[in-house]
């Protein structure tokens, strides 16, 4: 065999393996892109009113009223495997956070709040989860329009869990937002007990929304 041809087969041989190098897979695909899941917590638009005995509270815009609640450890669930969720897109840590759910906005509704806005693997989830509980520095605090005052500390029962679950499936996709809107009512989630009122924390999701 002359030198001709055994370069010719030399070259033959590097193009082949050249082109099924090139061809072959590696078996690793390109990670997904995450979505972002948003969620706002507003209080019920309906539920305006506290009676202590015989006096009737009415939230309003002349009195500022102050029910604050914290908000933490927010997590969606996909069954047993869960994503953590952050105050914000930047946000690096989770962080409690405090809201006025009886503050209202310009037009005298209930504020909205956005309580988590966080990238998460796109899927299918069943289930999202956050702590809440009563500000143990802050008393509800509601002034009538005569001006009568109401002031009283409010926390959780005794032996109740921090974290709260809503049931509810939902998808995340790659580059999209998904929104989810809770809903608390104030006054229908206390109850007095003694000196203190109990936080049974009556809430729900009102819609799952996708842009």
């Amino acid at each position: 065999m002359n030198r001709k041809l055994i370069s010719l087969l030399i070259i033959v041989i590097i193009i082949v393996t050249a082109v099924l190098s090139f061809n072959c897979e590696t078996g690793v695909e390109d990670s997904p892109t995450p979505g972002i899941i948003r969620v706002k917590l507003q209080a019920d638009l309906s539920d305006t009113v506290l009676v202590e005995r015989s006096d009737t509270f009415a939230v309003n815009l002349k009195y500022p009223a102050i029910f604050m609640i914290k908000i933490f450890q927010g997590r969606v669930f996909q069954k047993q495997s869960f994503a953590v969720l952050y105050r914000t897109k930047t946000s690096y840590r989770q962080e409690d956070a405090l809201y006025n759910i009886l503050e209202l906005d310009s037009t005298g509704k209930y504020k909205e709040y956005i309580i988590f806005e966080s990238s998460v693997p796109p899927g299918n989830y069943d289930r999202l989860e956050f702590g809440v509980t009563a500000s143990k520095d802050d008393k509800l605090k509601i002034v009538a329009l005569s001006g009568k005052m109401f002031e009283n500390s409010v926390e959780l029962p005794p032996g109740e869990k921090l974290l709260v679950e809503f049931p509810q499936d939902f998808n995340i996709s790659e580059n999209h937002v998904t929104q989810i809107n809770v809903q608390l009512s104030p006054f229908k989630s206390i109850k007095r007990y003694r000196d203190v009122y109990h936080f049974y924390r009556q809430m729900k999701i009102t819609g799952v929304y996708y842009f």
